[in-house]
């Protein structure tokens, strides 16, 4: 082989591997390009809130601001969606939130709101797991339910328990309370209170409703006492009203 062939040879060699490197550099170049560009601060804020779900309590306009409160939204790909999560899971009414994200700037929200059961302790809320929460009671009708903050579960529970086997009777319960000492206590919904002590609840509910109808003067009850094996003892309202402005004269004079 002549000298020139392989001159010839060896440049176009040369030419190509240099062409060869100068593309590679332009693809890496352009790669790297993309990569800062995508993970620049503030480069691509999310622009987009996507929300669904039922919600009665929360507003829109709640769940915005709460989001938007969050620095990171200001870099869609590097938030993280656990800590959205978080934020949207401290409103009062939200229960459950899921997040993800929505090429190229959008975040979609699914809320669950509280599945609020009863009013807790007349300032509290509890839900129907049993938990107890705080949140703008509103206009909300609800049954009230009392009693010590760890034993709100049992007290819902017990609530499910006696309500159809009153309301099988023609009567509603508006009130259960659970005493310190663990003893029920229950208001109907026209005001007379049920005392049933600790044990035998049902029991004491049916004495209830197979007395109560055939008590004379049945507006003037305000309580029955149902803690005996056998029979209640009937309280008076205007016996409860005297009680009570005795009570009160004597802790004026104390």
């Amino acid at each position: 082989m002549s000298e020139a062939v392989v001159t010839r040879t060896r440049l176009g060699f040369l030419s190509g591997l240099v062409f060869f490197l100068l593309v590679l550099g332009a693809l890496l170049w352009g790669l790297w390009q993309l990569v800062m560009w995508a993970t620049a601060a503030n480069q691509v804020p999310v622009n987009s809130l996507i929300i669904q779900g039922e919600h009665r309590f929360v507003e829109r306009d709640e769940l915005r601001r709460s989001v938007l409160a969050l620095p990171e939204v200001g870099n869609f790909f590097t938030l993280e969606v656990d800590r959205v999560q978080q934020q949207l899971q401290a409103l009062p009414w939200v229960y459950q939130a899921s997040v993800r994200k929505q090429w190229p700037d959008s975040l979609r929200v699914y809320i669950v709101e509280q599945p609020v059961a009863a009013f807790w302790n007349e300032q509290a809320l509890v839900n129907t797991h049993g938990e107890v929460f705080e949140a703008d009671r509103g206009q909300l009708k609800l049954v009230s339910l009392s009693g010590p903050d760890e034993e709100a579960a049992r007290v819902l529970e017990e609530y499910r328990r006696l309500q159809p086997l009153l309301a099988a009777k023609g009567y509603d319960i508006s009130r259960l309370h659970l005493t310190p000492r663990f003893s029920w206590e229950l208001t109907l919904d026209d005001g007379v209170r049920l005392i049933l002590g600790r044990d035998d609840i049902e029991a004491r509910l049916k004495r209830f409703v197979n007395v109560y109808p055939g008590i004379v003067g049945r507006e003037r009850v305000a309580y029955l006492d149902l803690r005996y094996d056998t029979g209640l003892a009937v309280g008076w309202k205007q016996d409860e009203e005297n009680d009570q402005e005795r009570g009160t004269k004597s802790d004026r004079r104390a």
